[in-house]
Order: structure tokens, then sequence, then C-alpha cells
């Protein structure tokens, strides 16, 4: 029998799956709805309709399925919805508020937000307890810990209920023994405990970044180990017991089970991260090095960008506002996809999100007892979705609960027709999702317009040409396993495993060869991690990354360089690189002004990847499209409802021609062409559709386009 891999996402909304048969190359896809209350329900479902299509039972598929590559969302949605493990936290005695004080600034988003309110700490204050231990800057213990007391602190956390604790002391980055002691005396006192320490996780200078790291650890480290010992004993008592199951890690890499149970929290971006992956893939197939992917799913919007063909990896980030200080592929998310909620403000004004209806009851339109109007329910209003040919369909939407909710929640209220308040809906999302991508564009001193747009998620092609119109860009891509676009991630990516160390050194006391030394045992450690995934040292990838900026600056531009220019101390090479990224970034560089170094970064990456873009057939030259059907549809651009031919996008060929306006529809997705766009389908089977009226308009832009003829 055939072999197979699989790639799993689990969404909010919707699970999604990618086959792909390692004997003939054919690749399936499936797209079956989440199960909240146990992800991996959902992931059988999913594995259990892939087997039916391929004509097998979900047994036999397990049996022949040699790699299963899975992204979670477990650790996220216990973050988002404070459903975490009880956590207790020991720090240094003195500085038990760390978690509520946090940077002691607001963050840009609420700079001028006076009624701004932190989100509660991950932490409760009762459950954190002060040690009375102390180290200095240097890594000199001037303060050893205490048996006695760390045993006091722990009888605390039992009578309270803690099943995991975070374990994070002042300049342990520069000594981590005081930690290590006290790791040793939690273990033998509460065996049963889930224990992190913060040098193992992030061992960096600044304590508030280190605390919420290691907090947000402790805090998913049991959730995500119930969610794999549950998912690990469905799928072998399914069959899956000579197979290797890899999970998606926050930096766009895949790793082993073991690794990210030690290290939860390098899951908590781990189904998103896989788009861009996917993402730079398709951009690269159709001849693009840099790219805006975006994914619209049920619950969310997901912008990020490619530069020269790699994912953009930022050295932090925020899960509901809590700080965490690991490598994570960089992803703008704002509440906005297809099952978002449309209501109506104190002031009387139409909004979209970032509440969702999510998948269960879901839309309105799904039946499933929804009352409230979503976007998914306006798409069907607007002649946008197919109610009969939903998930190709093997799923129906009801029209007149999509008529109902919008009616009297949003039409009713503000005295307009059913008709105007979807077109409200859909307009203000494309709005939403528009200013999404500009907070990864335009706040990181790039020009959208330089870039086409890589468009994912169920309901993301239908939104498409008006988000790219409204940013000027003119090309957009349109993969066929768009709606699937993580799924495809999971089968696209590296095997990886990052490292942080703290290293404050001004540039001209700073030496590669202290660098080199420093990060010997991390590099050690990666490239054994590797080869114990299959991954030999000829095929291993190392990365070193510097934290750097001029003294005087709070914030640091990390600049990623090969090894070999660390190993032939090539320091002008990284000097210029790093004047060159401030610039960009900020505008301006300081050549000639004293630069220091703050961190560095290791990164072991090995070969991996599963998937590759198929070849599709061609169309004669004699060979015309055939209209499915012929549908009134709201036309966006010149705002005005029409009757748009229906193509089969399942089944066109290379070279298939369509001028706006026009719907394709496909299993998973529809895609929506308004006037003035038109589209090809490229040999990768991916959707080319290029707005002819932006690029007239922007002919002037140093940016290469693709006229469809």
């Amino acid at each position: 029998m055939d072999k197979f891999t699989i790639g799993i996402d689990v969404g909010g909304t919707f699970t999604d799956l990618l086959l792909i048969n390692m004997n003939t190359k054919e690749q399936i896809i499936d797209k079956t709805s989440s199960t909240p209350a146990d992800p991996s329900i959902g992931v059988i479902n999913g594995l259990s309709n892939l087997a039916q299509k391929i004509g097998v039972t979900t047994q036999e598929l397990l049996e022949n399925t040699s790699l299963i590559v899975h992204g979670t969302t477990v650790t996220t949605n216990a973050v988002l919805t404070n459903r975490g493990a009880k956590t207790g936290l020991l720090t240094t005695k003195g500085f038990r508020d760390v978690l509520q004080m946090r940077r002691g600034v607001r963050s840009k988003q609420h700079l001028y937000n006076n009624k701004y309110k932190a989100p509660d700490p991950l932490v409760t204050r009762d459950l954190v307890v002060g040690i009375d231990e102390r180290t200095d800057a240097d890594g000199k213990i001037i303060k050893g810990v205490k048996e006695q007391e760390i045993i006091e602190a722990l009888d605390w956390f039992k009578e309270e209920g803690v099943e995991s604790i975070a374990i994070c002391y002042m300049h342990s980055y520069a000594n981590p023994e005081n930690e290590v002691m006290t790791k040793q005396i939690v273990e033998k006192y509460i065996p049963e405990a889930y224990v992190t320490i913060s040098t193992d996780v992030s061992s960096i200078i600044r304590l508030y970044n280190r605390v919420s790291t290691s907090a947000m650890n402790a805090y998913v480290g049991p959730i995500l180990n119930t969610y794999m010992d549950q998912l690990m004993g469905k799928l072998e008592s399914k069959g899956f017991t000579n197979g290797e199951l890899l999970i998606m890690q926050s930096n766009g890499g895949v790793t082993n089970p073991v690794t990210v149970s030690k290290l939860p929290a390098t899951t908590v971006l781990s189904g998103p991260a896989a788009g861009p992956v996917s993402g730079s893939a398709f951009a690269k197939a159709s001849g693009f090095d840099k790219a805006i992917v975006v994914d619209m799913g049920g619950t969310s919007f997901e912008a990020s960008i490619i530069e020269d063909g790699e994912v953009n990896i930022g050295k932090e980030g925020e899960i509901n506002r809590n700080l965490i200080s690991l490598p994570m592929v960089s992803i703008h998310t704002i509440g906005s996809g297809g099952g978002s909620v449309a209501w109506i403000d104190s002031g009387g004004l139409l909004q979209v999100g970032p509440q969702s209806a999510g998948a269960s009851p879901g839309p309105a339109c799904y039946g499933r007892g929804g009352q409230l109007p979503t976007c998914s329910d306006a798409n069907l209003l607007l002649g946008y979705l197919n109610p009969g040919f939903f998930l190709g369909g093997g799923m129906s939407l009801d029209l007149d609960l999509a008529t109902k909710a919008v009616n009297q929640h949003i039409a009713v209220p503000l005295n307009m027709s059913v008709e105007e308040a979807a077109k409200g809906i859909y307009q203000i999302s494309n709005l939403n999702m528009a200013n999404g991508i500009k907070e990864v564009t335009i706040q990181n001193g790039q020009d959208p317009r330089n870039f086409p747009l890589v468009v994912a998620g169920g309901a993301g092609p239908i939104h498409a040409a008006m988000i790219a119109r409204e940013l000027e860009i003119s090309e957009i891509i349109i993969p066929t396993f768009s709606s699937v676009l993580c799924a495809v991630g999971m089968l696209a990516s590296q095997l990886r495993h990052d490292y942080v160390r703290s290293f404050h050194k001004t540039w001209d006391a700073a030496h590669f060869t202290d660098i080199v030394s420093i990060l010997a045992d991390d590099r050690e450690e990666g490239t054994q991690a590797l080869i114990a995934e299959g991954v030999s040292k000829e095929k291993q990838m190392i990365k070193i990354g510097l934290d750097m900026r001029y003294v005087g600056q709070h914030y640091e531009v990390t600049i990623e360089v090969d090894e070999d220019i660390i190993l032939t101390n090539d320091k002008e090479l990284v000097e210029n690189e790093f004047h060159r990224e401030h610039e960009k970034l900020f505008g301006f560089d300081l050549r000639g002004h004293e630069i220091e170094i703050i961190n560095i970064r290791l990164s072991c990456r090995g070969d991996f990847v599963q998937f590759s873009p198929r070849i599709i057939e061609s169309m004669n030259p004699d060979e015309e499209l055939l209209v499915k059907q012929y549908r009134h549809m709201f036309e966006p651009v010149q705002k005005t409802m029409v009757k748009a031919p229906v193509f089969d996008g399942d089944h066109m060929k290379a070279g298939a021609y369509i001028e706006g306006p026009a719907i394709v529809e496909l299993t998973t997705t529809t895609i929506i062409i308004p006037s003035e766009f038109e589209m090809k389908l490229d040999m990768n089977g991916n959707f080319i559709m290029v707005d002819t009226a932006s690029i007239v308009k922007h002919l002037n832009l140093p940016f290469v386009t693709t006229k469809i003829n």
C-alpha cells in the first residue's frame, strides 16, 4: 500500500488537513469543523474524511502514514480564554509585583488611552512568593537559596491547588545556579507539578520579559501535555504506531513532542506560524521572492511579510497582551474572520469583530443556533457564497436565518435595507483587514504596493480583491489550497531549534570568538537534536543573530547572519547591515555613534520540506471555460448588484483566464473577481488576480508587475 504524510492545522472554527501520497505525489485536502471541547476529536474526524476520499479505512490510512505534522491552538486558546493551569511563581524577594507592573509603560497601541487597563497577569499575586536570594549582574551568587524557605512556599502552593510552578530570579541569565537548585527542591517536594525555570526558556536580560515568558510556559505546560496525551492516545488506537509526530512551533519550524513538552510556550502561535511558510512556497512558485501573506479564517485575520524568500521572525510577541520573549513568526492578528460578529456601538456606528461566533454556534446561516449576524452571513446575502455548495456541498447554508440575523440586529436599528446592511458589513471587514496589513508593512517601513498579496483562508479570497485595492496592491496570489494554507505549511517547514543568551558588550569590546564560545553548548544541543530527528550535520544550517542598538537606545534591532560570517570575524559586514536595517525601520541611522550588543541568538535548522507546489494540467488552445451557472452578486467596484458567471475552480486547468465580474467556486473556498480585475490560473495551481486599474495608476512604481493577456 502507498505511504502518506499528513499536515494538520486545528483552527478556532475549522480543522484543516493536507495528505500527500509519497508514492504518487497526489495531494488531497479536507476541512472539517473543529471541536473546541476536545480538539483531538476534530483531528480524528478529519483523518476519517481523508481515508474515505482515498478509499481506505482510517486504520489503514494511519498504519501507512509515516509522518504527521500538527499545528495546534491549544496553548493559544488557554492564554486567550484564561483557562491555563493554576500557576505559582517563585521570584526574588522584593520583586513579586513584576507581572503586575509589567514594563511600566503602555504599549504603543495604547499609548494615548488614559483608560487603558492591562490584562490580569497569568499568575495571581497571592501565588507569587518572593525568595530571599540574590545574584548580581556579573553572575556572582550574593545569597543562595534556603531549602526550608522554598518548602514553606510550596506548602502554600499545595494548599491552593497549584498545578504548575514558574521560577525566575534576578540576573539568573548570568548564573542559573539558584534557579536550578530551586527546581531540584520543587521536583523532590512536589514531583507531580510542572516546573519551569527562566534560564531554560528565555535566558535574557530584562526581568519582566523573563518572568512573563516563564509564567506563560508554566501556565500552558499542563494543558499542552494533556492534549498531546489525548491526541497520541487516539492516533495510536486508530493505528498510528509506526509513524512520527512532529509539532509546529511559533518560529515557523517543526520539532518533536518531547521538545515542546519542555517548552510549550514555543507553540502559542503553532497554527498561524505555518501560514507564512507555505505562503512563501507559493510566492516563489509564482516568481516572487517577497510577499504579504494573509489568512482569513473563521475567527481571525493574520498578516505577515516575506522578504528574500524568508519568513520574518521576531524576537518577541504578545498573546492576549501578555509578553512572550521567544522567537516567533511576526504575525499581526485581528479579530476579523468569517465568524466575526457585526454589531452597533454606543455611537450608532456599525462595527465588525473582534467578537466571533466561532465554530459553535457559528454564523446564523450555519443553522446551529447562532443568532448574531456575521461576516459570513453578509457574504451569503451578497451572493458570494453558494448556500448549496459550502464545503463542496458538505454543509448547507440557510439564507433565511442570515437575513433574519442581519435584519434584526443591523438593518432595523440603522433604518436601512438588509442588502445595505450586508454591504456595510462586507466593506467594514475589508477596511479592518487592510488596516491589519498596514501594521506589518507601513508601521515597519514597508510600502505594501511593493508586494504581491498571497491570500489564504476559506473566507480570504472573497475579500482579497477589495483589500488589495484599498492598499493599491496590484497582484494577488490565491493558491488552490488557499483554505488550508496552514496545513500546507506544516509540510513546507524546516526542523528548527532556537536559543538565546544575554551578551551585553559594546561593539568595540565584543569579540566574535566569545560569541562562538558562549553558544557552543547550545549549538551542540541543537545539532544533536536535529541528528536525532534525522538530519545529518551536512544538511544542517546554522544562523546567528545579534540584538544590536546604538548606545542610549532602549530597543534593539536583530541582525541575523550565517555562522561563517561570525567565524571569519567580519564585523564590518555586520555593522553595515545594522545601519541599513536601522535606517529601513526608523528612517535614519547614526553611523559613527557607538553600538552595543545586548543578546546573541542561535538558530539550528534542518531540511525537512515534504510539500512542493504541484504542476497541473494545461488547457488546450481550443478549449473554453464552461460557465457552471449565473448568480446575482454585489459587485464591489461598481457598488451594484450584477448577474455574474460562476466557474468550477476545482477542475480548472492552467492557462484559464477570467475577467471580472465573476465567481470561481472551489470545494473549500470561493474567489470573487470584481470588475477591473482579471485572473489567470498558473501551472502551479495558483490563481493570479491582477487589478488592471491599479497597474495603470502605478506604472511609475519600482515594482515588476505581471500583466495577464
